[in-house]
């Protein structure tokens, strides 16, 4: 082999796809020029999906909607500058903001600080309270947006995920996928239990939740692949991860479920 080895960059750029679990394809949502998309979440009709726009020259990011049937997309008025998305089933979209969380109506208007120093928020089912990352020490915690009540999940992790029965939250430890048991609240009812297994540079994150609370699909490199990810899938009572999707050699990234058949992605489009 030559000492000069090139490696050949794909050109190109990440949008969102929608993956059908039953049928095994993958369509293209969204098609906007000079960005890419990201951090897709189902609306709780499954019709839309708020996601991350993120231009690189000049850099900017804003909170987009966009309508799965038509791809059309719209910026989500007081979402900007915002991340990580998610939709509450009372029409509120939670998002952070320069490390602090904000939720702001679906249909756009004035965001609100509903908690300072916190990262990647997820709904709980009745749509009045979060889990989160606490952007000071880095644990898992849950928020009553009402009483401003506060609970630890777990000391330490990313990408929280609360089960649609509101009965468990899943979290990355940026390596590996942990379960933990919870009140309606979001309070621990035990010590995290361990999903995933694996080992040296692997890297399990991004847990969603599938509606029957069954089963959990994650973004990973566990085909020791460093620079491919694919999406996987695992029973929420654990054992062995299968592969759902992925584009081979190039990262698919950011599941989202919606029921038990549709999985939005952030997955890599070709250049011309």
């Amino acid at each position: 082999m030559s000492a000069n080895v090139v490696f050949q960059v794909p050109t190109g750029g990440y949008d969102i796809y929608v993956y059908d679990v039953l049928t095994g394809n993958a369509t293209q949502v969204t098609t906007l020029a000079g960005s890419e998309e990201f951090n897709p979440a189902f609306s709780p009709d499954g019709r839309s999906i708020v996601l991350d726009v993120v231009h690189f020259d000049p850099f900017f990011q804003d909170l987009f909607i966009t309508n799965v049937a038509t791809g059309v997309s719209r910026p989500l008025v007081g979402g900007e500058g915002g991340n990580d998305g998610d939709w509450s089933p009372t029409g509120l979209i939670a998002f952070d903001r320069l490390g602090s969380l904000y939720v702001v109506p679906a249909s756009g208007g004035t965001s609100r600080l509903v908690r300072a120093n916190g990262n990647d928020p997820q709904w709980n089912p009745a749509g009045n309270g979060l889990v989160f990352v606490d952007a000071s020490d880095n644990s898992i915690r849950s928020i009553d947006l009402r009483s401003g009540a506060e609970h630890v999940v777990a000391p330490f992790g990313i990408n929280p995920a609360w089960s649609i029965d509101g009965t468990r939250i899943v979290y990355s430890d940026i390596f590996n996928l942990f379960l933990v048991h919870v009140t309606q609240a979001g309070a621990p009812l035990g010590p995290p239990r361990q999903v995933t297994f694996d080992f040296g540079a692997v890297f399990n994150q991004q847990p969603t939740w599938a509606n029957d609370g069954r089963s959990i699909v994650f973004h990973s490199n566990r085909g020791n692949e460093v620079f491919d990810w694919d999406l996987w899938q695992i029973s929420a009572s654990g054992g062995e991860p299968t592969r759902l999707t992925g584009t081979v050699g190039v990262g698919d990234f950011d599941p989202a479920y919606y029921q038990r058949r549709f999985v939005a992605f952030a997955g890599f489009t070709p250049g011309s």
